[in-house]
């Protein structure tokens, strides 16, 4: 009688302390979609009087696009950035007219290709944006294959290798190559590699994915949001180590599904919302106080509850849902 008292006690203290974890979690996801954004505090002139300057990657369609517009609503100027000259005119127009006291200069680069000097010249970029009084970058250039879903060894050599450069090599670089320039330490074509020009307030955003905890049907695009991801998280804490991290927020952000994109037109619904919905949701985390978030809260309820839940119960949903995307892309291909 007595074991079974006491395993009831062990049942009954488990079960009680799995309700109050799952409960502080809820709470604490609640607290933080509530909070108010910190991106004004990014938008500041320097010491010449010249206005703030964000540059997004991947600005030519979907979630990169609608951050720039959203950014240029907020007062920053923008720059656009994207492989399609033409595409990458078309929304400085369209920004153009919606936000006319905007300015607005364009980089075009094939980030897939980010392995060629003669295709990528990161020098050049860098020495085009120190002119600039940058505040913010966001990583947002990336997308997966084509076809999205399939098998690994149904995809060529250069498709997965292109795909890898995309997500994961050229943000690297990038944000390799711009960091001297967001701290101040970098101007009129020098670096000063030792203390800071100026200390002042940047931040980084990566747009990252929550398929980045491999996800069959997606893998090599998975394993470059999974190796972003750890980069930018691991530049935050480099930034901690070296005494910078109250000057400069990074924050990685991973993003669910979402439909206005290039792999999806689909209506919006609560679980798969429009990119503008994203881009505002992106915004609206920073000074969260997290070097990693799920920007919108209904993706964020649902990966509280894949946390608690068991791993085989987890593989199942994940797998049962990768299943019905393959086979919806296999049916639209049917009909085309």
């Amino acid at each position: 009688m007595g074991a079974m008292n006491s395993f009831d006690t062990i049942t009954s203290t488990i079960g009680t302390s799995l309700l109050l974890y799952t409960s502080y979690k809820l709470l604490d996801t609640v607290r933080l979609y509530l909070r108010p954004s910190d991106l004004h505090r990014y938008r500041y002139t320097d010491g010449t009087g010249q206005s703030p300057w964000a540059l997004v990657t991947g600005s030519s369609s979907g979630i990169g696009k609608n951050l720039a517009f959203e950014l240029a609503g907020q007062g920053f100027n923008v720059v656009l950035h994207g492989r399609s000259p033409s595409k990458l005119e078309t929304v400085r127009d369209e920004l153009r007219l919606a936000y006319p006291d905007t300015e607005i200069r364009i980089i075009v680069a094939d980030a897939s290709q980010c392995h060629r000097p003669d295709a990528v010249d990161f020098a050049r970029i860098r020495d085009e944006i120190a002119s600039l009084h940058l505040t913010v970058l966001i990583n947002c250039a990336g997308a997966g294959p084509s076809p999205a879903f399939s098998g690994l060894e149904t995809y060529g050599r250069d498709t997965i290798v292109d795909s890898l450069h995309l997500n994961a090599v050229f943000p690297t670089l990038l944000t390799a190559t711009l960091l001297p320039v967001l701290r101040g330490q970098y101007r009129d074509g020098e670096h000063t590699s030792g203390a800071l020009m100026r200390p002042r307030p940047a931040l980084i955003i990566n747009i990252g994915s929550v398929t980045d905890d491999g996800f069959p049907l997606i893998s090599f695009y998975s394993a470059g949001k999974s190796a972003v991801h750890a980069l930018h998280k691991a530049i935050a804490r480099e930034a901690a180590v070296d005494g910078w991290d109250a000057d400069v927020e990074i924050i990685s952000h991973r993003v669910g599904a979402v439909t206005g994109v290039s792999h999806t037109q689909a209506a919006p619904s609560l679980l798969r919302p429009d990119a503008r919905t994203i881009a505002k949701a992106i915004l609206a985390r920073t000074g969260c106080g997290r070097k990693s978030v799920v920007p919108y809260w209904p993706h964020a309820v649902f990966q509280v509850v894949l946390a608690i839940l068991p791993i085989w119960l987890v593989d199942t949903i994940i797998n049962g849902a990768m299943r019905e995307e393959r086979r919806v892309q296999d049916e639209t291909a049917k009909k085309e």
